[in-house]
């Protein structure tokens, strides 16, 4: 299993109780594979006739889009189909100033949300059609999550450790409040995820030599403010790790 898990960073997506993993080879061939979290098993999926290095992964309605850059780094997207579990022939074109980065990807209502280092992009599959987004686009977000078709992340900037939402419809940000007794927590973490569990929040923020994790329910207030309470916070894993990304699977 471990050769297909060193390739979990470049697009992971999880369906139920199955990852499907998208990595690639020396060669700009891409490994596709899936885990089964129920009976821990690994599968080859069928080969993709374009030679690509896959950056991001997403589902939208059963289908998984791939985006990446093939030899010439151009960008380009492909489709898997979970219910046939076949590729669906040809390429989605993709903008060329839609150069993407590798965990900065989520779906709201039936969209997918990008961003690289300049800009912030929302694709939708159904006109096929790819926009900019200035308001999403305030925020350097990454290593984000969907609940309620709101994007959370949390900020690790220095001196400004916040926990960030998006409202997609409203086109607005909000900073999540009632979090002032965790934040001291992520002081030392660089780096942190969000993940949906259930509804609530799951945040991870790794620290030198251990991973902790603290689940957050959410709450909408009046005016729109955004409440989140800390259920829980402990130390998950001790040990030297490299996170890669949270993923929601159902076992």
């Amino acid at each position: 299993m471990r050769k297909y898990l060193s390739y979990a960073a470049m697009g992971c997506v999880a369906i139920g109780s199955r990852i499907y993993v998208f990595g690639r080879s020396d060669k700009h061939r891409m490994i596709t594979s899936s885990i089964d979290c129920a009976t821990h098993t690994v599968q080859p999926l069928p080969n993709v006739r374009v030679l690509m290095s896959p950056r991001m992964a997403d589902i939208i309605e059963g289908r998984i889009y791939v985006t990446g850059y093939d030899n010439d780094w151009n960008t380009v997207m492909v489709v898997f189909n979970t219910e046939t579990q076949k590729w669906e022939p040809g390429t989605i074109s993709v903008d060329k100033e839609v150069n993407i980065c590798t965990n900065c990807c989520v779906v709201m209502a039936d969209k997918m949300y990008t961003r690289n280092h300049a800009n912030s992009f929302v694709y939708d599959p159904k006109e096929s059609k790819w926009e900019k987004d200035e308001t999403l686009n305030l925020h350097r977000w990454a290593n984000a999550c969907v609940v309620d078709d709101v994007l959370y992340y949390f900020d690790c900037q220095p001196y400004k450790k916040v926990l960030r939402a998006y409202d997609g419809k409203k086109r607005c940000w909000r900073v999540v409040k009632g979090l002032e007794e965790l934040l001291p927590e992520t002081t030392s973490s660089m780096r942190s995820y969000v993940v949906d569990h259930g509804g609530k929040l799951a945040l991870f923020f790794p620290k030198r030599n251990e991973i902790r994790c603290a689940e957050i329910s959410l709450e909408t207030r009046q005016g729109g403010k955004i409440w989140g309470t800390v259920e829980w916070c402990e130390r998950l894993v001790t040990g030297k790790f490299f996170f890669m990304k949270a993923l929601n699977v159902v076992v």
